[in-house]
């Protein structure tokens, strides 16, 4: 009996939306003729998706354009699912990773977790091109979007680059996220595609746990991620160390939200520049290893 086509609403931002990647990519195993058609709010939602041949379409959608039509169609698609794993409160209800949540909620087991990114040659091209300037190129990202309780201390960033003088550190985000001075600054420089290109040839990556964290896992880079409100075995990933310091009101993510933190984030001052060096320095051994 030939199946639907899976209709599905992707909700959150992008580091959520990275992150359901392996659950259509489980579907479409299973499914092969099933088509996945996706709607995403905007256009950096979809551009994840780009070049993925386990989607059948991605197009877009807004309840604020034109909310009946938006309700009717929704309605009336079966079946229809959306992505919205976040509902959830893992750091409340879970000991699992996001992934293997997200595909509990399609009825799905993943047998390869690994998030998807898939880009083309000009992709590949422009993101060897661009690293090839720098020496020991490590991508930095300092910003949580979620919630600035995921933030380190600024002056650690710098402090960081500065003890580590062989290498280039270059800091990828927003124009709007804080500069951290001893770093090329890459900020809103490139769209998310390239900037993906560019992940694929640094060396390593050090940052909190972001979209751009999750996006290491995609090519498998050697990275370090800070994690404080919310906790590595949801939001981890086994190509990182994942720096974490567990209080008596941790994890608080899903309780706090944007409310800011009563204990001055103890939670990310705990981590130590000198604890972030030592295993930023572990990982690039590592990739010096499998380079050889």
């Amino acid at each position: 009996m030939k199946q639907p086509p899976l209709r599905v609403i992707v909700f959150g931002g992008l580091g959520d939306v990275l992150i359901t990647t392996p659950t259509f990519k489980a579907i479409k195993e299973a499914s092969p003729h099933r088509k996945i058609i996706l709607y995403c709010f905007t256009r950096n939602q979809q551009s994840i998706f780009r070049n993925n041949p386990h989607i059948h379409r991605v197009t877009s959608t807004s309840f604020w354009r034109n909310p009946i039509s938006f309700i009717k169609y929704y309605l009336k698609m079966t079946p229809f699912f959306d992505d919205f794993y976040a509902g959830l409160s893992p750091t409340v209800t879970y000991n699992k990773n996001a992934k293997d949540i997200i595909a509990e909620m399609y009825g799905i087991e993943l047998k390869d977790d690994k998030v998807q990114v898939f880009l083309s040659p000009e992709e590949e091209s422009f993101g060897r091109s661009f690293m090839s300037q720098y020496n020991h190129p490590i991508l930095l990202h300092v910003t949580s979007r979620t919630s600035q309780n995921q933030e380190w201390p600024h002056a650690n960033w710098d402090e960081l680059v500065q003890s580590m003088p062989g290498f280039t550190f270059l800091q990828i985000g927003l124009n709007e996220e804080k500069k951290v001075e001893s770093a090329v600054d890459l900020r809103s420089k490139h769209s998310i595609r390239e900037t993906l290109a560019i992940m694929k040839y640094a060396r390593s990556f050090v940052g909190v746990n972001s979209a751009y964290a999750h996006a290491t896992n995609a090519f498998e880079i050697p990275g370090v991620v800070l994690f404080g409100p919310a906790q590595p075995v949801i939001w981890g990933h086994s190509n990182n160390i994942n720096l974490y310091k567990p209080l008596r009101c941790s994890p608080c993510l899903d309780l706090m939200h944007t409310s800011p933190c009563p204990y001055d984030r103890r939670c990310m001052h705990d981590i130590s520049v000198a604890e972030v060096r030592a295993a930023l320095l572990q990982q690039l051994e590592k990739d010096t290893l499998s380079l050889a």
